[in-house]
């Protein structure tokens, strides 16, 4: 069984319960320890009593007898004596100290005599020995007022926890739930800020609010998240910066290719020209992501899986979605309808039978693209998520790269990057950037499966 709680909240308040456990067992052993016998509390409570009867007497000293007789009790007794309670035996370290604090609730002056004796052999109700405290004040008329206080450590350790425990747990709670709660709140809003940015979406910085180690956490993720943006800008303008740069002199040797007489070559170069065109489109594509900047969107998935199914419909290839009717989800709707698109684009390319599904399970949403083409070496399921990468022609008769890795780009039409090898890893790129994971697997007999985990 799981003793400490899960959440920083209930580490807390776990940790102030456990003080406060600690403290009244350290307060147990220190009372059972004590060498006088007598629990501090009872012994101030006794002194207390003494100078107050002491004051009233002074002034009203033909009322003490019924006055300390109605005082008696069961573990206490007051009466007047000719003399003091102890025979003059000289008082021990923790009794000079009982009397100093007795004499400092007296008058100064003149200061009356007093006496305490700490003992083990007065006799309770019961006749049986008892622990305890005797006081004794000299008053002005010569008589001493006797005043003893049996110890409460005659009972049991534990009776004194049904009071002491729920006064001090009770208290604590009503304090620190509200002071957990405001510690808690920056790093609630951090955790959820750093799941929106690992979905692609930044809000902007975090406020630095909260407790110092709170602020200097915030802080550096806003520092961080604002490099990450950073970076992605700067690499997306220099990778566009490129793409114009390459695009002019692709366009020249096409107005030279039209100028060869010879129709075989141009038609070779032009097919050369379009293909390097198609790849300088789709790298800047793939490294701007294409989702960035996208808001979010609460959709239906299974509608979206519908449409997309009714969109790839092919001569000659079965297309068909089966899964759940209704999904709802929130996510980039674009991003992912390009990502689905380019898996399933690569299904159609390779086979004749695709099946796009869709479900929900406990902790996220899976969608899978089959099919029952010739599916992917296995030691070449890793390599595929590669950009550009490329299976060995023999195995692949249409020269597709990745086995159809390089699908289409973002609307999920095929032919838009199939001689590039972008199609796995725009489609990879989309889906971590949802949160997710896109695995490949291989079917039996034949076929490939395409296995997307959304986090819900």
């Amino acid at each position: 069984m799981r003793l400490i709680p899960k959440t920083m909240g209930g580490q807390l308040i776990a940790t102030m319960l456990l003080a406060v456990m600690v403290a009244h067992a350290a307060a147990i052993v220190v009372r059972q320890l004590s060498p006088d016998g007598m629990h501090p509390l009872a012994a101030r409570y006794m002194l207390d009593r003494m100078a107050g009867l002491y004051h009233v007497l002074r002034l009203s000293p033909d009322k003490g007898d019924a006055m300390l007789a109605a005082l008696g009790s069961t573990t206490s007794r007051f009466w007047l004596a000719a003399s003091p309670s102890q025979a003059g035996h000289p008082m021990d370290k923790a009794e000079q100290s009982q009397s100093r604090a007795l004499a400092e609730r007296l008058p100064k002056a003149p200061a009356p005599r007093s006496w305490v004796e700490l003992t083990d052999h007065l006799p309770g109700s019961d006749g049986a020995p008892r622990a305890g405290m005797l006081a004794s004040i000299e008053l002005p008329d010569g008589r001493w007022l006797i005043g003893y206080q049996q110890s409460p450590g005659a009972s049991p350790w534990w009776r004194p926890l049904h009071f002491s425990i729920p006064v001090s747990v009770l208290p604590v709670l009503l304090v620190a739930l509200p002071f957990i709660r405001r510690i808690l709140r920056p790093i609630r809003a951090l955790e959820g800020a750093a799941e929106r940015f690992s979905r692609g979406e930044h809000d902007g910085p975090l406020p630095v609010t909260g407790p110092r180690e709170a602020r200097e956490l915030t802080a550096a993720f806003n520092t961080m998240a604002e490099r990450q943006r950073r970076f992605v800008e700067d690499r997306t303008r220099m990778l566009a910066a490129i793409s114009h740069d390459l695009r002019t002199p692709i366009t020249s040797l096409r107005l030279r290719v039209e100028l060869i007489d010879d129709p075989e070559l141009r038609r070779a170069m032009t097919r050369t020209l379009e293909a390097m065109g198609q790849m300088v489109e789709q790298t800047l594509h793939f490294a701007a992501d294409d989702c960035i900047g996208e808001p979010s969107q609460d959709i239906d998935l299974a509608s979206l899986m519908r449409e997309l199914t009714a969109d790839l419909a092919r001569p000659g290839i079965k297309v068909r979605y089966t899964g759940a009717l209704t999904l709802p989800y929130r996510c980039r709707p674009i991003a992912l309808r390009r990502a689905v698109g380019n898996l399933a684009d690569n299904a159609i390319r390779h086979g004749t039978d695709v099946t796009l599904s869709a479900s929900a399970g406990h902790a996220d949403v899976t969608l899978t693209v089959t099919d029952n083409g010739p599916g992917i070496p296995e030691h070449e399921l890793a390599r595929v998520f590669e950009p550009f990468a490329r299976l060995d022609p023999a195995r692949c008769s249409d020269t597709v790269a990745t086995a159809g890795a390089g699908a289409g780009a973002g609307t999920g039409t095929a032919g838009n990057s199939s001689s590039v090898g972008l199609g796995l890893s725009i489609a990879r790129s989309c889906i971590e950037a949802h949160g997710g994971t896109l695995t490949l697997s291989n079917r039996h007999p034949t076929g490939l499966s395409a296995t997307i985990a959304l986090p819900t």
